[in-house]
């Protein structure tokens, strides 16, 4: 790192008035700082960051500014730096340490690379694992929760949570159809099966495993064959809903919270299957009648080889950890989308950006998924899913689909091309909607003067400079050039509230008509 790029840092900091979730200000011109390694070991644990140490945070008019105030000792500071990620962390950091001049004044900026996922957690030693290990969520150091904790544990050491045997249940929980089906296509696929006994099959293949000398079903043979697998685990069923508008909290015509509400519960099959139906009855269909051969077409609001690819992920991989036996999946049907929520987020290494590729990505439950192609039907397309999604999607001339990578969900969201002055900013980028020209022109934030156009730019300052008189969410959204009320609340409007820089002016009643927010002095 050179002056340039320290400079170019702080220069983000002041554009944004805040640290971010790759940078961090700490004023160090009084000596060492007391507290830094939360910092150290969540860059490590997360995407990596720069702490620019003599680098002061300030109030200034009630503008945030960060000023270079330099260093005590800079000498010193790097040896002490060093030391600490060299003893005092597991596993042991290696960082850069630049020093530069600004104004007179010595900057120490210390990079921290990401550490491979396999290396995960680092935590500061003398504050144990559990205390210790942090994550960056925005500009905050976090304590990784002890279900992260556990993720990077069982990836680092293999653990297979499908592979768990589940001691109050037995083989007579198996649905005896599902498994004859299964052990004669083992013993077509695999011939030398065939002089084994079924339970020896079903122990090869994972469904089944021992434990003291007795048989127990595991977790992937309860979710894959079992007659009602919520028996032993309650909450692993996929809840359904439809919702009669545009947010979870829309009411209906008449004050209806859900147009459709459904527990699904059964095995992944069954769950698969009856999530197809529910979605099938709750979509609009379009037909259409061919002037040539009078034959009927009809064609779904959503391709349904999308929504299948997507169910069929959300129930096989999500995570059966004993952390997720409370949470259930989601499928939530809006006006203008549908979403899936899938209990845990991306498992191991993979991240969005390896989504986009067609390389294969590490599976969370290899058991559940070796049993479903045996048995077939459900996952004949290994390896094809996001494509498939992404490839239909187009098809249908529908925005591709919006993957979100949660700190303990992962959420896959389809918009059915009705609504584009709803589009969230991420479809804005979209260049494979058809619709994109359109959105981009109603979304383009701008104000025009003497024919001209001039960007107004979202920011917190901007929010708050508008907002000293209090303003309505329209007010609000008409000004900067926005049609998305929902996206642009939850992006910009509830982080405000949350850190207390703005307010409602009817904090009893947040849904009122009538709610304003001003900036708070």
């Amino acid at each position: 790192m050179d002056k340039k790029d320290i400079l170019e840092m702080i220069q983000e900091l002041n554009e944004k008035q805040t640290e971010t979730i790759c940078i961090e200000a700490k004023t160090a011109n009084q000596g060492k700082p007391e507290k830094y390694y939360d910092t150290v070991s969540s860059f490590a644990n997360t995407m990596g960051g720069v702490i620019l140490f003599g680098v002061e945070e300030k109030k200034i008019k009630n503008k945030t500014t960060f000023i270079p105030t330099g260093v005590y000792d800079a000498n010193e500071l790097q040896k002490h730096i060093t030391n600490l990620c060299s003893t005092e962390f597991v596993p042991i950091i290696r960082p850069e340490i630049s020093v530069v001049d600004i104004d007179n004044k010595k900057i120490v900026a210390v990079r921290i690379d990401v550490l491979a996922q396999r290396n995960k957690p680092c935590y500061y030693k003398p504050k144990g694992l559990h205390n210790g290990s942090y994550i960056r969520v925005g500009d905050r150091d976090d304590n990784m929760s002890e279900y992260e904790i556990y993720k990077c544990i069982s990836y680092r050491d293999n653990v297979r949570d499908d592979l768990k045997p589940v001691l109050k249940a037995s083989i007579k929980d198996f649905d005896e159809k599902l498994l004859n089906k299964f052990i004669a296509n083992a013993k077509a696929d695999k011939p030398k099966f065939a002089e084994f006994s079924d339970e020896e099959i079903l122990l090869q293949y994972g469904a089944l495993t021992e434990v003291e000398d007795k048989i127990f079903p595991t977790v992937a043979g309860i979710m894959v064959f079992g007659i009602y697998p919520q028996k032993f685990f309650p909450q692993w069923f996929v809840a359904a809903i439809v919702i009669p508008g545009f947010e979870i909290a829309d009411l209906g015509d008449e004050g209806q919270r859900f147009d459709d509400n459904k527990r699904i519960e059964g095995n992944i099959s069954e769950m698969y299957e009856e999530t197809i139906a529910f979605l099938n009855r709750n979509m609009k269909v379009k037909v259409i009648i061919s002037d040539k051969t009078g034959l009927r077409t009809d064609i779904t609001q959503y391709p349904l080889d999308a929504l299948r690819e997507a169910i069929s992920n959300m129930i096989i991989h999500r995570d059966y950890s004993q952390f997720k036996t409370g949470a259930y999946s989601i499928v939530t049907v809006y006006k203008d989308r549908i979403e899936f929520r899938n209990v845990g987020n991306l498992y191991g290494s993979n991240t969005i950006e390896l989504l986009e590729t067609r390389k294969a990505m590490e599976v969370r439950n290899e058991t559940i998924v070796k049993l479903l192609e045996t048995l077939g039907g459900i996952i004949e397309n290994r390896h094809t899913g996001i494509f498939t999604m992404q490839k239909k999607m187009k098809e249908a001339n529908l925005p591709e689909p919006i993957f979100t990578n949660e700190r303990e969900d992962f959420v896959v969201t389809f918009y059915n091309g009705e609504y584009p002055e709803l589009y969230p900013e991420e479809l804005m980028k979209n260049k494979n909607a058809q619709v994109n020209a359109q959105v981009k022109d109603k979304n383009a934030q701008v104000n025009t003067q003497d024919n001209q156009k001039v960007v107004i730019k979202v920011s917190e300052k901007a929010i708050m400079d508008f907002c000293i008189e209090p303003k309505s969410l329209k007010e609000i959204i008409e000004y900067f050039g926005y049609k998305n009320a929902r996206g642009f609340r939850e992006k910009y409007i509830n982080p405000l509230l949350k850190e207390n820089k703005i307010s409602q002016t009817i904090p009893d009643k947040p849904k009122s008509k009538n709610q304003k927010y001003i900036t708070t002095k």
